[in-house]
């Protein structure tokens, strides 16, 4: 019978063409780029023959913490070392997926966890993960983390014009992509160019165009999410030029950066990794400006997938054609001290989102989440 089983250092890249196109975020050579500490590593798992197995699945190893959260609050968290995927394994069969669970767990450890990030509901590892009586929960506890949400997709046929992909959007989306086009322009306040980065010379006017208008956001101020003008960030985005994946926007008013999207092409898909606009000009709706001027030029290339990754929003909603529901998972081993682990996280999510439904349910939760975007914008501009 065959088996899963841990891939040695040594191992070559494995010959993966049994199981299809790989997407990029389980490509070695993608994963790899995330690789810039000693406390972060790579490990994968194949089932069969090393050289050409029929099943594969890669996980990026690195220092994290369980966090305990109230809300957007974390009441406190515990240290551990998190084995991520994003997606799900490939595998030839579906009945041989559970099978990756055993020699896992021996790699993890009692004292660790496995994160399994944008699971599509429906998918084999989803029915593995929620069915009660898997062998999956003979080894780890399996703790949902956050709700179940769609993820956007835009799928286009091929040759697709702009045209093409504002007819498969709603009429007063498309109404309003004209008329935000049309206005942008007119009333930016001066002329109006985007640019797409896609070399590696480009490295270093991309990173401080993307910092400039980073800063401005609530995500840098609220959330500590912003991109930072660094050498390690150039050098990043250099490394992803060079690689061919890097295919960046930024729209310019004069002078001025006031919008970016950051993201990366393989074949035929995009992937829109990251996003921002300063506030100062959101009247005119940066975002749907960038999005469609984004369009024009991957569709121009052949690009007839485009994929927002997870989470959703309005934007998101507006702008897509297709979705499909994911969820994510945290496996916490069974035993001391992951039992502990999981049941205290269990017992924390179980009150946030009790109290999240009641603050919902009477308006509160929108409005303080305004609030405190608003004094963040604020803060940002002043």
């Amino acid at each position: 019978m065959i088996q899963w089983h841990l891939a040695s250092a040594s191992n070559n890249t494995p010959d993966l063409s049994l199981l299809g196109p790989v997407p990029l975020e389980l490509d070695l050579e993608w994963l790899s780029t995330r690789v810039n500490g000693v406390d972060k590593y790579i490990q994968y798992f194949l089932l069969g023959d090393q050289r050409q197995p029929c099943g594969y699945a890669p996980f990026f190893v690195h220092r994290s913490a369980l966090a305990y959260c109230l809300g957007e609050t974390t009441v406190f968290h515990i240290p551990i070392r998190r084995y991520a995927m994003q997606g799900a394994p490939l595998c030839e069969s579906p009945a041989l997926l559970a099978g990756l669970f055993k020699p896992l767990g021996e790699t993890v450890g009692r004292r660790n966890v496995v994160f399994f990030e944008g699971v599509p509901l429906g998918s084999p590892l989803a029915e593995l993960l929620t069915s009660v009586d898997s062998p999956v929960r003979d080894l780890f506890h399996v703790v949902l983390h956050g709700p179940v949400y769609m993820r956007r997709l835009i799928e286009l046929p091929v040759g697709a014009q702009f045209e093409d992909y504002l007819r498969t959007l709603g009429s007063k989306t498309r109404e309003d992509v004209r008329r935000t086009r049309r206005n942008f322009t007119v009333k930016a306040g001066g002329p109006v160019k985007t640019e797409c980065y896609t070399e590696p010379e480009q490295a270093a006017e991309l990173a401080a165009a993307v910092a400039h208008v980073s800063r401005k956001t609530y995500q840098y101020h609220l959330l500590g999410l912003g991109l930072e003008n660094t050498p390690e960030h150039i050098a990043h985005l250099r490394a992803m030029a060079v690689a061919g994946w890097l295919r960046a926007y930024v729209v310019w008013i004069g002078d001025n950066p006031v919008a970016f999207g950051l993201g990366y092409r393989e074949g035929e898909t995009y992937y829109g990794h990251q996003v921002g606009y300063d506030p100062e000009v959101s009247k005119l709706q940066p975002g749907i400006y960038l999005h469609t001027e984004s369009m024009v030029d991957l569709l121009a290339e052949g690009i007839r997938h485009f994929d927002f990754l997870p989470g959703d929003s309005l934007y998101k909603q507006r702008m897509s054609n297709k979705s499909r529901e994911e969820r994510h998972f945290y496996l916490i081993p069974r035993g001391w001290p992951g039992t502990a682990y999981a049941r205290s996280l269990v017992a924390v999510n179980f009150l946030s989102e009790t109290i999240g439904r009641q603050l919902e349910k009477s308006g509160l939760k929108e409005r303080i989440k305004r609030m405190v975007r608003a004094a963040a914008i604020k803060r940002s501009t002043g």
